[in-house]
């Protein structure tokens, strides 16, 4: 009897210990800039790496959206975040690329709407796996020009904003950044 007994506690016992598994992804992050490429890299281990041209300083990170921030040399800004898609909230099994990404902005854009932001959708490419996208206020002196893709199982969320650059570089910037990752 006691036997069975310790055996059950010890079934029970791993049926606990195996159903107590972390959904979180460790991560290995570093950024490099190559001289000879010209090119900056972002290392999200085990997702992959975004590769970028030109040398970028990252100024900061946030560790809720899983955004890293770069800057240039003229104070050009932009993030850049790539996760799984099962990551995000809105998620839905057997979800295309089309509808994940069409669902990705819907669910940005209202947040920034609630923040008193005009939301415009630049160019639907959702077919293409993208959507550039923008939020802007004058009055708080804010524009910044999105494109959230969708590819191989993984997000793409990539923004930018400039002083220097017009709107038609940073799309440009943006849609370069997706193809090449």
């Amino acid at each position: 009897m006691k036997r069975q007994n310790l055996n059950i506690v010890i079934g029970l016992l791993l049926l606990v210990l195996t159903s107590c598994k972390t959904t979180q992804t460790s991560m290995i992050i570093a950024e490099n800039y190559d001289e000879k490429k010209n090119q900056t890299t972002l290392t999200l281990f085990p997702y992959g790496n975004i590769v970028f041209p030109d040398k970028w300083t990252k100024t900061s990170y946030n560790q809720v959206s899983k955004q890293h921030f770069f800057t240039n040399n003229d104070s050009t800004t932009f993030a850049v975040t790539k996760n799984p898609k099962d990551k995000y909230p809105f998620y839905k099994t057997n979800q295309t690329d089309n509808e994940f990404v069409t669902d990705f902005v819907k669910w940005d854009a209202e947040y920034w709407e609630k923040q008193g932001l005009t939301v415009t959708t630049i160019d639907n490419q959702a077919n293409k796996g993208y959507i550039l996208w923008q939020a802007k206020s004058d009055e708080k002196n804010v524009n910044t020009i999105f494109l959230f893709g969708s590819k191989n199982g993984l997000t793409y969320n990539f923004s930018g904003s400039s002083k220097n650059w017009t709107e038609g570089k940073i799309k440009d910037f943006l849609v370069q950044l997706f193809n090449d990752n």
